[in-house]
């Protein structure tokens, strides 16, 4: 490592810079347009590459994950301290007449608690619509490209209607008789004449 870099550091802009140019322009025209070494600009080159190695996205999401697994167990316990909370509260007693210290439920630290656990479930629940069931399962597939307007729906069953009424009718024509008044003389409720001899 140069002098120049030790002394200043890798949050010197100059070695971004130097980096970005890399990209388009070749290491020695950076250092003949800066007026420094090549091995300055290389230096200034491997110091970012090996920062970016050490910082990928996969590097980033790994030490997030290793911070929330290591601090759980803290995290418990602050929790638990919120939500099992007590305060002293100095009370007369009726007995002696003197002022004496009693441990009761700190409530308001308890509620803060107790939306600090909401606030971390609705954080955890999934942001995207919910799926919807149809609980009226029908064999209709839907068309949604094409949405019918209630005009539109109307004609449709009108002329399904006009249709309909175009179709034979299923009783073609009613028997005469079926108004005549019976011909039953000998009461026993058939119209025949009992020739068969059976009476």
């Amino acid at each position: 490592m140069t002098r120049a870099l030790a002394k200043r550091g890798k949050t010197d802009a100059r070695h971004l810079m130097r980096y970005i140019k890399s990209k388009v322009m070749d290491p020695a025209a950076i250092a003949k347009a800066e007026h420094v070494t090549l091995a300055t600009v290389m230096e200034s080159i491997r110091s970012i590459e090996v920062y970016e190695q050490q910082n990928t996205e996969g590097q980033m999401q790994l030490a997030v994950r290793d911070l929330v697994i290591s601090t759980i167990p803290q995290a418990k316990e602050t929790i638990n301290g919120l939500l099992t909370s007590t305060e002293l509260v100095m009370k007369k007693n009726l007995k002696t007449g003197k002022d004496e210290y009693v441990t009761v439920e700190d409530k308001t630290t308890r509620l803060e608690g107790a939306r600090l656990v909401r606030d971390l479930i609705v954080g955890l629940q999934p942001k995207g619509p919910g799926v919807v069931v149809n609980a009226n399962q029908t064999n209709q597939t839907a068309n949604i490209g094409s949405a019918e307007t209630y005009e539109e729906r109307l004609r449709r069953l009108r002329e399904k209607v006009k249709e309909f009424n175009l179709l034979p009718a299923e009783v073609t024509a009613v028997p005469d008789s079926i108004d005549a008044p019976d011909n039953d003389d000998d009461g026993d409720g058939d119209d025949d004449d009992d020739k068969d001899g059976y009476e």
